[in-house]
């Protein structure tokens, strides 16, 4: 068995994306298993073989690797070879032996080397996809389409000739503990409920906000979340582009759903009200409050309602016949020419200044500073 990987630019939606390509190979039937990613870290190479490994439905003897830093940290002249501990770690659980090409002579495994060409040339030139699931479903599609056509010096297909040949010396696949073979990353939830990886956020429940949680990556492509005890939490396909954008939180989204809908009961409640205590000269009002002041509109009708405490109706409603006739809609114009005027004589001055403060000493207690539910709905 041979492995080696190619990296190539693939336009994705106009865009282009680096994507690693990996590539094994069974030595004898020539028979391959291609996949991708968008990273190329040892985990991905790892998975890449392992998925090569459950496609072939069993394990050769050996694999013939390059140098790469993923896979063999030092590999000196005298035949002195170090290993990436992760590398090593999953050849040993899988018993397969590895054989490192000597530097710089890569040609010793030509069987993967050469068929990079063929992928090249009636696959990955000139192809443009939507998205990198679409561009997998080719890949895999090119898999199954290669190993099923005549092999020019084979004179057999690979897959004739590995099912008669090749597959039965390949040895079981042991059951290995994935957690042994990928050992997952482990990250804090801010206190909104996201994740940090790779410079980009993902949302996970609410219920894990400020706690530790595991996650792993696959093929730099899929971001799994898993809790300590090792359920899994979320998923989410990582982000190629734009990954300075706050997601927007499946919970948070249902909170301002929530609040959206209670804000929208208040108002039509206030409104209703509003209308039914100072009937046409109301929704007049509310026309005028709608033109000068709609950022806050509900409450100057909240504060006006409140006067209703202290007032009549048909005060309140009288006052505002008059603020309508001078086309000053304010809350403190009602209220200033409530506590200012003498019967039939309108203080217009009063009403054409309603954000001038008096000058009058006031003592509240701290109680009357505090924030009410539907003020903060207003």
């Amino acid at each position: 068995m041979q492995y080696d990987w190619k990296e190539w630019m693939l336009p994705v939606n106009g865009r282009p994306v680096k994507v690693y390509i990996h590539e094994i190979i069974l030595s004898y039937s020539r028979k391959k298993y291609y996949c991708s990613s968008l990273s190329i870290t040892t985990a991905d190479i790892i998975r890449a073989i392992a998925s090569a490994i459950e496609y072939f439905g069993g394990i050769a003897e050996e694999i013939v690797i390059d140098n790469p830093r993923q896979m063999v940290i030092a590999h000196n002249n005298n035949g002195v070879i170090r290993y990436n501990d992760e590398f090593l770690r999953f050849c040993g659980l899988y018993g397969i032996d590895t054989v490192p090409c000597r530097p710089y002579r890569a040609r010793t495994k030509g069987k993967v080397e050469r068929p990079f060409y063929y992928i090249q040339e009636h696959l990955l030139k000139g192809l443009e996809v939507e998205g990198i699931a679409r561009f997998d479903g080719l890949l895999y599609d090119f898999t199954e389409r290669y190993n099923k056509r005549t092999h020019s010096d084979l004179g057999e297909s690979p897959e004739e000739r590995f099912m008669r040949d090749e597959k039965p010396l390949l040895r079981p696949i042991p059951e290995v503990e994935p957690a042994e073979i990928f050992p997952k990353e482990i990250r804090s939830v801010t206190n909104d409920g996201y994740i940090s990886w790779a410079g980009a956020l993902y949302p996970v429940p609410m219920k894990h906000c400020l706690r530790q949680v595991k996650i792993e990556t696959l093929f730099g492509k899929t971001l799994k979340v898993y809790s300590m005890d090792g359920s899994i939490i979320a998923e989410h396909d990582i982000r190629v582009s734009d990954r300075h954008k706050r997601p927007v939180h499946p919970e948070h989204e249902q909170l301002n759903r929530e609040y959206r809908e209670r804000k929208g009961a208040y108002r039509s409640e206030t409104l209703k009200r509003f209308k039914e205590a100072f009937k046409q000269q109301g929704e007049v009002f509310i026309e005028g409050l709608k033109k000068t002041v709609s950022a806050n509109m509900y409450w100057h009708i909240e504060e006006i309602l409140k006067l209703t405490e202290i007032y009549t109706a048909e005060d309140i409603t009288a006052a505002m016949k008059e603020c309508i006739e001078c086309d000053s809609y304010h809350k403190n114009s009602i209220k200033r020419l409530l506590k200012s005027k003498t019967p039939g004589e309108p203080l217009i001055e009063n009403i054409n200044n309603p954000c001038i403060a008096r000058s009058i000493n006031i003592t509240r207690p701290l109680s009357a500073y505090r924030v009410m539910e539907k003020e903060v709905l207003a």
